[in-house]
């Protein structure tokens, strides 16, 4: 955790910097502090999924990048043994009949 931490605040001062904004108009756009951009820039606090879904859109950039996930190797469902698809499937089918017996309440 502390690696990916480290990546992102590297990760955003570069995107910033290329995109010759300041830290405080990266903080208006976002609609927080300019500490908190200084804390995400510091690894000292990692920004909340909502913040981090705009970074991603004013930087055009995935949030696998800022979050140092693009190297991960996706799982496919086809990859799996036979019996580990039925499995995660039938997981998928009990959650499915959950949220809709929450929407019936």
């Amino acid at each position: 955790m502390r690696n990916e931490a480290y990546d992102f605040g590297q990760r955003l001062r570069k995107l910033r910097m290329e995109a010759k904004i300041t830290q405080q108009e990266l903080a208006e756009k976002l609609g927080v502090t300019e500490w908190s951009i200084k804390n995400y820039e510091r690894n000292i606090q990692l920004p909340p999924v909502d913040k981090l879904e705009k970074m991603a859109l004013l930087f055009r950039t995935s949030l696998d990048y800022l979050r140092n996930l693009e190297k991960r190797k996706p799982v496919y469902l086809d990859d799996l043994p036979r019996s580990t698809q039925i499995m995660i499937l039938d997981i998928i089918k009990v959650i499915r009949e959950e949220q809709q017996y929450r929407k019936g309440d």
